[in-house]
């Protein structure tokens, strides 16, 4: 199996409609903004639907399987006297998405969502003497890849408010981003590339059940990674979501989620990311994990208008990688949606 990229179907303000959402590579980018999307409200829209998200990603832990390691030990089994080996210390992701859905059918919806990306990442070195030191790599931003998706109802038993809808999608990462970012020593770490290269297909499948109040969604969605135009292929990414949303007030609901990821293993067809022997995240083998959140969510309405606000805060309950990488500590997903 190859990389990950999940997607969430929620239903949201005023619990009578759904929208889409996902995560990205790894446990990172296109899944957690598809996710956005969805709770934002944007395909609740009569005619067109904006929202604007952010998603900022602190990652600090390293990780041996399921257990925590320190960048120091991981250096102490990689180093060999005479070279150099690097592992990251801290790295932060940070997403600006543009989001806009248009209901072109009351079955059939398309949404579009267009990321800016900022990524930084602090390294632990130990050089070829033996001494340890810190390296601060320069900020790597710009546009990244621009994801177009279709929701189809394919059954629902209420044109509004419906106890029971079962929603199919399909979409296309295209590869708008760019992945041939350098550095002094070539190509930046494949994770931290804006893009991917690759045009990937998207397919979802979401079951929404009403016991008002409450809305429970169950959501599987399948990210088919491909070979991106520099040679490296992400590993194809599964997700499976759990979505709760409890109406507390007019203009207010509350939810709960549990967010799992399966991503395997990247492929380095051309050997242009890939430096095992100096770098940890530049080892292909270093790639692919599964992982488990739990994300409690706050989402409000503008009374009288079509704005609306939500928030949520991801916290990682398992996590388990191959070889060693560095996870994800906590996310936070903010975005405002107007709807017209």
């Amino acid at each position: 199996m190859k990389k990950l990229a999940a997607f969430m179907l929620t239903v949201i303000m005023g619990i009578s409609g759904y929208v889409s959402n996902a995560y990205a590579l790894g446990e990172c980018g296109l899944s957690c903004c598809i996710a956005g999307a969805s709770t934002s409200g944007v395909t609740l829209a009569s005619n067109v639907g904006l929202s604007l998200q952010y998603e900022y990603s602190d990652m600090g832990s390293i990780r041996e399987g399921t257990k925590v390691i320190a960048p120091e030990a991981v250096i102490g089994k990689k180093w060999v006297s005479g070279s150099s080996y690097s592992v990251p210390a801290k790295m932060t992701m940070q997403k600006l998405s543009l989001i806009a859905g248009y209901p072109a059918t009351e079955r059939l919806q398309f949404l579009s969502i267009v990321p800016y990306v900022k990524n930084d990442m602090e390294m632990r070195m130990k050089g070829k003497t033996g001494t340890l030191m810190n390296h601060t790599m320069d900020t790597v931003q710009g546009i990244g890849d621009i994801t177009l998706l279709g929701l189809y109802t394919a059954y629902t038993d209420a044109p509004i408010r419906p106890e029971q809808r079962l929603t199919l999608g399909f979409g296309l990462k295209t590869p708008t981003g760019k992945n041939d970012v350098l550095s002094g020593s070539g190509y930046v770490h494949a994770m931290m590339q804006p893009g991917s290269g690759s045009w990937d297909p998207l397919f979802m499948v979401g079951y929404m059940r009403a016991f008002y109040p409450l809305v429970l969604q169950v959501n599987l969605f399948y990210h088919l990674t491909t070979r991106g135009d520099e040679g490296y292929e992400y590993g194809d990414q599964l997700s499976l979501d759990l979505i709760s949303r409890y109406q507390v007030a007019n203009y207010v609901n509350l939810g709960l989620d549990l967010n799992g990821i399966n991503a395997g293993k990247d492929s380095d067809h051309d050997g242009k990311y890939s430096k095992p022997a100096t770098s940890m995240v530049d080892n292909i083998e270093n790639t692919g994990l599964t992982s488990a959140f739990l994300s409690p969510a706050v989402q409000i309405k503008i009374p009288n208008t079509g704005g609306s606000a939500e928030i949520k805060y991801q916290i990682p309950v398992y996590q388990n990688v191959n070889g060693y990488q560095q996870v994800i500590d906590s996310r936070i997903l903010a975005s405002i949606t107007w709807n017209f």
